[in-house]
């Protein structure tokens, strides 16, 4: 019965909590200025619409709307009940921020978003404006930041008339440059959309005046016929759900899609693609030798600094050297047996970046490594060990498909920061001979204490969410420990080839949150009923799908190509490398369990 009761009263909280936000919508949505209306609503506050205006445009397609929008809401309504307690608690104020867009017929309205920035910041001034924006941004707003959840009320806009689902993309208040461009092709003059033609055509990658051009081939179909409307809408619909199956995301502000020509670098050729050593291999846990780390304050270069003075002190003396200021170039290698490289551009948000960024990418991860690579060859060291990354392999497969990395599978980066990675892998193994060792390591996402990327989101999500879902997917990870377990070996043997170091088993994530939660005490109910929502997020355009699909999606190595015999490195499974993860006083505390 208190089942029934409490169920009962979430239920009844979203409802409230979705009815107050929908309110202030039409509330805001009515008070349009009244010049506005006089120009371009009749007395009903209807758009004025012209004279080729289909009935699949005014009437059909907003009936389909309003109801794909009203399903949405009520399947996310107890996601909209939990984000709007925690912005509450967290910093109490409103729930929403408004964001000015430009609207059918160049009218103004509030594009709606959950807030994430503090009551106390600074009004009317831009983010990117502020002296220090992260101080203003509430710790709730991060995460939605970060999993772009602020954006579910736009399902609002779509519900009360602002948005349509398909249209041209809303311009800002202050983009007259592409108003002006679309005012050519009519495109001012139909409701904009979450998604459009010109977005699956190539997105904001697109001068205005392409992207202008596109959303007035987008009106024209439309007002061809409510045949040819429909057909069109049909297009952009499914257009970006097989680009979000595709991991491409159709975002704002740009992609990050690959453009080799652009960047002036040319493919190189690949050569040598031998997997592991080629041969069984015996490592010498007596020998000695003298490595290089090129590549200062670099987390993989620290770690494993730090686990070889612990576990193979007596084998390693090394050495670091700061690739930054370019002194490196007059330091003499020739006392080196291993020069290890993991200098490098960590992966950032590949979908909002100028070219001159992209060049940065190219410099630093393509060329640095290969000269590097090439002052160690003319130096005489043995061995040159770089850090690839299995991203060189393109994104994972989206929530529900497979991947399966095989020795025969070929690299296909799917971005620019991933094809950085792959011409340096490409370029120094080309330099590779009898007497220059060059081994090359591809591995999957490496987590550990201290780490960056994704495991610290998931590590946050596991210490404050009361559920999570129960979803079935598999993922290649690498323990940082068994990282450096595995280079301390190969570097004892001193031989080259491509690896593909991995876990001993294959992860779930709902297994890392449980894993993670029952570590640091914190109760987390891993439940099948929250599938149906990350289904419905894995579908969804932008930022929201590319992440659920990042989190919930499959990548793997077969796990055959990443045993080596004669080398033994996955020291610690699952349960232990979080233990140790999430830091000492857990580690003591779980020994005194058993």
């Amino acid at each position: 019965m208190k089942g029934i009761i409490k169920a009962c009263a979430i239920v009844f909280c979203a409802l409230v909590t979705a009815l107050n936000i929908f309110a202030k919508i039409k509330k805001n949505k009515l008070a349009k200025d009244k010049d506005l209306q006089k120009d371009c609503y009749d007395g009903a506050g209807k758009p004025v619409l012209d004279s080729d205006v289909t009935f699949y445009e005014s009437h059909l397609k907003r009936a389909i709307e309003v109801v794909l929008s009203s399903i949405g809401l009520v399947v996310l309504s107890p996601v909209f009940l939990i984000i709007t307690i925690a912005i509450f608690v967290d910093d109490p104020g409103p729930i929403l921020f408004e964001q000015k867009r430009v609207g059918i017929n160049k009218t103004y309205f509030k594009l709606y978003k959950f807030r994430s920035m503090k009551m106390s910041t600074p009004h009317d001034m831009p983010t990117h404006m502020l002296a220090d924006p992260d101080q203003y941004i509430t710790r709730i707003g991060k995460i939605l930041r970060k999993l772009s959840l602020d954006e579910l009320p736009q399902f609002f806009n779509i519900l009360v008339g602002d948005l349509s689902i398909v249209g041209p993309r809303p311009a800002l208040w202050n983009q007259a440059d592409l108003v002006a461009e679309r005012d050519k092709y009519g495109a001012n003059d139909v409701m904009p959309g979450l998604t459009g033609w010109a977005q699956i055509n190539g997105r904001d990658e697109l001068e205005i005046p392409v992207k202008a051009k596109f959303d007035g081939d987008y009106v024209e179909q439309l007002r061809k016929s409510s045949i040819s409307g429909m057909v069109m809408d049909a297009k952009c619909f499914f257009g970006t759900i097989l680009s979000v199956l595709k991991s491409d995301g159709v975002v704002e502000g740009g992609t990050g899609e690959l453009h080799k020509v652009e960047n002036g670098r040319d493919d190189i050729p690949d050569t040598d693609t031998q997997i592991g050593f080629g041969e069984p291999v015996e490592v010498d846990f007596f020998a000695h030798k003298k490595v290089l780390i090129t590549g200062a304050n670099s987390y993989i270069g620290e770690y494993f600094e730090k686990y070889a003075k612990e576990k193979y002190n007596a084998n390693f003396e090394i050495d670091t050297v700061d690739m930054i200021d370019g002194s490196w170039r007059k330091k003499d290698f020739s006392g080196y047996d291993t020069v290890f490289h993991v200098a490098g551009i960590a992966h950032a948000d590949v979908g909002n970046v100028s070219e001159e960024v992209k060049q940065k990418y190219y410099a630093v991860n393509t060329e640095l490594a290969i000269e590097t690579a090439k002052k160690a060859k003319e130096d005489g060291v043995k061995q040159f060990v770089f850090m690839s990354s299995m991203i060189v392999y393109g994104d994972s497969a989206p929530y529900g498909k497979q991947k399966m990395i095989t020795a025969e599978t070929k690299p296909e980066p799917s971005n620019f920061y991933g094809d950085s990675k792959w011409q340096a892998d490409k370029g120094v193994r080309a330099l590779a001979d009898e007497d220059f060792n060059v081994l090359v390591l591809r591995p999957p996402m490496i987590y550990g204490k201290g780490s960056k990327g994704n495991y610290p989101t998931l590590a946050k999500l596991a210490k404050k969410l009361p559920v999570f879902p129960d979803v079935e997917n598999q993922r290649s990870m690498l323990y940082v420990e068994n990282l450096c377990e595995f280079l301390c070996q190969v570097m004892l043997v001193g031989k080259g080839g491509i690896f593909f170091p991995q876990n001993e088993e294959y992860t779930k994530t709902a297994d890392i949150v449980a894993e993670i939660s029952k570590v640091v005490g914190k109760k987390v109910i891993i439940v099948k009923i929250l599938n149906p929502l990350v289904w419905l997020g894995a579908k969804m355009p932008g930022k929201v799908g590319g992440l659920v699909n990042k989190a919930f999606g499959n990548s793997c190595y077969l796990y055959s190509i990443s045993c080596y015999e004669g080398i033994d490195y996955k020291k610690s499974d699952l349960k232990h490398s979080i233990l140790r993860t999430e830091g000492k006083k857990t580690e003591e505390s779980e020994k005194k369990k058993t």
